[in-house]
């Protein structure tokens, strides 16, 4: 069924007379084209620590204290070039607030999913962090185990869409961690997130 619209344009009605609407554009693109997206992903493997670890050679993602935005999480991944010398929980972890700052190298490797560049971005990317408390594993995203990864033709990443459902608040962070450690320079991360400026 159609009805008028104040336009004089038609518009689409179902059957219990809810109006009929559509996305203008793919899921992300709002976002994306607000230039608040950023990706970032390990250039080279490293070795997780064994455990939730305050020291994590992997990719962390942390938001100062006075950011003044919260980081969205879209999606999480791993993958692993060398076996585990035990089988792995891979976890999602999550650093609590705290006013002490994460330390480590910054990576200049993200990217803003619009404009292409590095840089803008309030959430920061680092290589070998130092957490100011071991965090925890909020979300399980696979295992990691000890056979041979040379059988196989190739495999898939462990990683997760979160679609925006856990925000990174001001003074926490989010890695990526392991409870046995991976196999030696055999981890890659990556994250793609989203900044939203806090309004409250």
């Amino acid at each position: 069924m159609k009805i008028q619209g104040a336009t004089g344009r038609d518009l689409a009605v179902g059957a219990r007379g809810e109006a009929l609407v559509g996305l203008a554009g793919s899921a992300y693109e709002e976002a994306v084209l607000r230039g608040d997206v950023y990706a970032v992903a390990n250039q080279a493997g490293v070795t997780s620590q064994a455990g939730l670890s305050v020291t994590t050679p992997v990719l962390t993602l942390a938001n100062p204290v006075n950011s003044g935005v919260y980081g969205v999480l879209w999606n999480a991944s791993a993958v692993f070039l060398v076996a585990f010398g035990a089988a792995a929980a891979v976890w999602l972890a999550f650093g609590r607030y705290s006013a002490t700052a994460v330390t480590g190298t910054l990576t200049t490797a993200h990217i803003n999913l619009l404009t292409g560049q590095s840089g803008g971005n309030k959430v920061v990317a680092y290589l070998a962090a130092t957490l100011p408390a071991a965090p925890v594993a909020i979300d399980q995203l696979g295992v990691g185990l000890t056979g041979a990864i040379t059988t196989v033709p190739a495999l898939l990443a462990i990683e997760k869409w979160y679609n925006g459902s856990i925000f990174i608040p001001p003074g926490c962070n989010i890695s990526v961690q392991t409870s046995t450690a991976s196999g030696a320079s055999g981890q890659l991360n990556s994250f793609i997130w989203e900044e939203r400026i806090i309004t409250t």
